[in-house]
């Protein structure tokens, strides 16, 4: 569908099977007719589909515009138009998007619009919640949920599919009779979860009657978009006589990128109830993944299906040799439903003991932990112990990468450098 812009110039712009209505600057942020300007520079690193978020100035009103935001080019030549979305971070306005493809050492403007379509465009993140659940989807299709019913004490990410549908997660013992083939080994491995085994001396990583609970109180915000859909999730920490222990607060962010692969970036911020809360020295936390057999190096014996993993590491210590290792990322690839997928977990600068320390077991689990220094055989008993006082907070940041193909194929390390250090934006 052509149209005519206010500058007078025709063009045609299609998403998928939608056509845009109509196509132009917007306010807000506009001054006397200006368009807000979004600047993007690779002084240090090349970018490939990078998330990026930028401050708005202030005050700005882009997000209560309708229609979608998208970022346009200010060079012919400068690449395509990008998807944007605006929303609150820590009290201030931010925009978002995935830049597509920037050199090391380029610089790149854009030009911030808006688009009303007909009807919704494809590749929408949609956030929706029934009861204690919220699903994540792409286009109505699941791609995973947030769930308070997959495991008894403690809130998982289950199922987590490939865009065929594929489980990415061991389904036992959640579905029990998905796969009689499946191990049978530690059944608290459930889909992806984050909670640690010792804290205060108390267990909240196995399952049983003297064991903690990680309890889901509710959600702050759901929120779905064009670029990034997410929530904010409440969490208590109960011991086994029900005391509260420490509450949590869990920002979770969702992208698929434009070839397909999904990001899950996680900020979760423990603060103590009362008082001090002492993470132990325990190999068994924090942040935890148990992906199919098939992408296991060495089944559990209890499996009947064959191992043809494989494991990565950013500083090339590779497979069961990972285990106890620091490292930036690991990632977790081989055959899933006759493709490679591959799980990539990404530890951020700012966490605690970076880079952390990794449960990375050749059975098909890996972990981010930076607390089991003794039993990863890097300090003696009890120096991985960790205090957070009354009054404190003690937040940490991973992302997740669902991808296609292999370690080399998916380019993991450079994704890795987009999360930890990604290119200067500003807007103006």
């Amino acid at each position: 569908m052509a149209f005519k812009l206010a500058s007078g110039w025709t063009a045609r712009v299609r998403f998928g099977f939608c056509e845009a209505l109509m196509f132009g600057a917007i306010g807000g942020a506009l001054a006397q007719g200006r368009a807000l300007v979004v600047t993007v520079r690779a002084t240090k690193h090349a970018y490939h589909n990078a998330p990026v978020s930028v401050a708005l100035p202030a005050p700005d009103r882009t997000a209560r515009r309708s229609g979608y935001l998208q970022l346009d080019p200010l060079k012919a030549g400068d690449g395509k138009p990008l998807r944007a979305q605006a929303g609150v971070e820590g009290g201030r306005m931010r925009l978002t998007f995935v830049l597509d493809d920037l050199p090391m050492g380029a610089t790149r403007s854009y030009r911030l619009s808006t688009i009303q379509f007909v009807r919704a465009p494809d590749r929408q993140v949609e956030v929706t919640q029934k009861d204690s659940d919220v699903a994540i989807s792409f286009d109505s299709t699941l791609f995973t949920r947030y769930t308070t019913h997959a495991a008894p004490n403690k809130p998982v990410f289950y199922p987590i599919l490939t865009p065929e549908g594929d489980a990415m997660t061991r389904r036992w013992p959640v579905e029990p009779e998905a796969d009689p083939g499946e191990s049978h080994d530690h059944p608290h491995h459930r889909g992806l979860w984050f909670t640690h085994s010792s804290v205060n001396g108390v267990d909240y990583w196995s399952e049983g009657a003297k064991t903690g609970r990680t309890v889901n109180t509710g959600f702050e915000r759901l929120e779905s978009g064009w670029v990034y859909g997410g929530f904010t999730a409440k969490t208590e920490w109960r011991d086994p006589a029900n005391q509260l222990v420490a509450t949590d607060r869990r920002e979770i962010r969702i992208y698929e990128l434009p070839d397909g692969d999904r990001v899950m970036d996680f900020t979760i911020t423990i603060t103590p109830a009362g008082g001090p809360v002492t993470f132990g020295d325990n190999k068994d936390g924090m942040f935890g993944l148990r992906v199919p057999d098939t992408l296991a190096i060495h089944p559990d014996r209890s499996s009947k299906i064959k191992g043809e993993g494989h494991i990565e590491t950013s500083t090339g210590v590779n497979g069961t040799a990972a285990w106890g290792k620091p490292a930036d990322w690991v990632d977790y690839w081989g055959p899933i439903g006759g493709k490679t997928y591959g799980v990539a977990m990404m530890d951020a600068p700012t966490n605690l003991r970076h880079p952390e320390t990794w449960h990375a077991r050749d059975y098909a689990l890996f972990t981010v932990n930076p607390f089991g220094l003794h039993d990863f055989g890097r300090g003696e008993k009890g120096a991985g112990d960790y205090t957070v006082s009354a009054g404190k907070m003690l937040t940490f940041t991973y992302r997740v990468l669902f991808h296609h193909g292999d370690t080399k194929a998916a380019d993991i390390a450079d994704a890795y450098t987009a999360f930890a250090d990604p290119p200067e934006a500003t807007a103006k």
